[in-house]
């Protein structure tokens, strides 16, 4: 795949840049194959180029264009591509979308579409080929813009940190919504390289690479930060590319130390997801620090939104000062159409008008489930994970039965109830029971359970059980008075409730 009519470089030798990518960066990588997203640009073209110069490439080597049909000749920059890569000795895929009407379905900018356009496509070669590396023309002047451009739109760490020289692809980079995270990995060789070098490389190797009209357009953002903006720091600072790499090092450094504390408050602060709802200790969410709010805010948002791309400082901001004095059953509105609800001990994020109505790690009931227990006996709560276990203790320890600290065991005294075959059930309307504690005085049930701060999503389905109409016990939480052993108490039933697998495997 050598080409032999190159001319010898002149102002910096980026085949000596490329090859140390190769063998120091990414080599695992590089050697399954590498996907070339090659738009036809300078940029682009020299990467293209320097790659032919190389004595050996991984036989998976594949050049990608994509038409994105914004100009009635844009089809011709895929037949430039397609020449130029097969004279060099390049296998060429050229695919093309409609990226106006991408942006219109997906509520995207031109550029943020065409992006989305440009990773699904390079990821779906990838994928077919078994590839692992894709890699793009990006030099250090787009580096200056995007994190410009970043800091424009409120970004935090990561937006200001810029791109890096090689990272996975992700969810929100993508256009089609089933894709997940994969191992597959975005390099670019060429980000510490200025647009003026690798401009000067495409002349002294007769390099014509297409121009694009668009790139003068100053209705875009990137347009505007490039040749209004970026001129103005050059001015003040003629290093700015050097100087921003620098920050963007620093900070993509210090965004790895952050990630691993963020990870560590979310195993605290978390205490179950899935890919519909997040439960958070709203206890230990608040005595977080407020950057440490932020970022599990955002997380929780990435989780269950992987396509978002952007997320607004405000609405996470305002989300973090609502969970401290928001009432129970208030919420209040995330990106992606996520909201934020209030619970006595949790947060819970979930979709907006998701009803939510176990979000917890306790036992509940399916909606109207009634289970007959009989005695001795267990059975598995199969909506939960949980079972219930009934039987008859012969030799029991009075003391260990008085100073029950399990609120998962009850001891009753099975001369006190009505039947003696049991029930669990959720509540009806009226229940009443006998709190113990209370001397005998009846409680609504609903007033014992507000009073008590069990979580309202969980009043509807927390296990009953009862004799007879007779509640003896609100599972994990209180027992009936008159279901209570004393020193008369000649016959004890004991009553255990059991998770019988994690949390973590529901």
């Amino acid at each position: 795949m050598l080409v032999n009519t190159h001319a010898i470089i002149s102002q910096m030798d980026l085949f000596d840049i490329l090859q140390k990518f190769s063998e120091k960066i990414c080599p695992d990588l590089w050697n399954d194959g590498l996907v070339i997203g090659v738009s036809g640009g300078p940029d682009s073209l020299a990467l293209l180029h320097i790659l032919s110069r190389f004595d050996t490439l991984p036989p998976q080597t594949i050049v990608a264009h994509l038409d994105h049909e914004l100009r009635n000749s844009s089809s011709k920059d895929g037949q430039f591509v397609t020449q130029i890569a097969q004279d060099w000795g390049f296998h060429v895929v050229v695919d093309n979308q409609n990226i106006k009407k991408l942006a219109s379905k997906h509520k995207l900018s031109l550029e943020d579409a065409g992006r989305k356009a440009r990773y699904t496509l390079f990821k779906r070669i990838a994928d077919t080929h078994n590839i692992k590396l894709i890699l793009v023309g990006h030099n250090a002047d787009d580096q200056v813009e995007t994190i410009l451009m970043n800091f424009v739109r409120g970004s935090g760490l990561s937006g200001l940190s810029g791109m890096s020289p090689i990272t996975p692809i992700f969810p929100s980079m993508l256009t089609i919504a089933t894709y997940e995270n994969s191992d597959i990995f975005i390099g670019r060789p060429l980000l510490s390289v200025s647009r003026q070098d690798i401009q000067e490389y495409c002349r002294d190797n007769n390099l014509s690479p297409l121009q694009d009209p668009s790139n003068n357009d100053k209705r875009y953002l990137r347009n505007r930060i490039r040749h209004e903006i970026i001129p103005v720091l050059k001015d003040i600072n003629p290093n700015i590319n050097q100087t921003t790499g620098h920050i963007s090092t620093i900070l993509q450094n210090d965004q790895l130390v952050l990630q691993q504390a963020n990870k560590s408050a979310w195993n605290n602060i978390v205490t179950y997801f899935d890919d519909q709802k997040i439960v958070m200790n709203r206890a230990m969410f608040g005595q977080a620090l407020a950057g440490t709010q932020l970022a599990i805010l955002r997380l929780a948002i990435k989780h269950l939104r992987p396509k978002l791309r952007n997320i607004d400082f405000n609405p996470i901001s305002y989300a973090a000062k609502f969970s401290k004095v928001g009432d129970v059953r208030q919420e209040c509105s995330l990106p992606g159409n996520l909201v934020m609800k209030i619970d006595y001990q949790d947060l819970l994020i979930v979709e907006a008008g998701m009803e939510t109505e176990c979000l917890t790690d306790l036992p509940f009931l399916a909606n109207g489930e009634t289970i007959t227990i009989d005695a001795p006996g267990s059975i598995a709560l199969e909506s939960c994970g949980w079972k219930i276990l009934v039987d008859f203790p012969e030799k029991i320890h009075w003391k260990s039965v008085y100073n029950n600290a399990d609120r998962w065991k009850a001891y009753i005294d099975c001369d006190t109830l009505e039947h003696q075959t049991l029930q669990l059930r959720s509540r009806r309307p009226g229940d009443k029971f006998q709190p113990l504690g209370m001397h005998g005085k009846s409680q609504s049930l609903a007033h014992y359970m507000t009073n008590a701060r069990i979580p309202y999503e969980l009043r509807n389905r927390i296990p009953l059980l009862v004799s007879g109409e007779r509640i003896i016990w609100i599972a994990g939480w209180r027992l009936d008075q008159r279901a209570c052993i004393s020193q008369n108490t000649q016959n004890i039933m004991r009553v255990r409730m059991d998770c019988s697998q994690s949390l973590a495997n529901r």
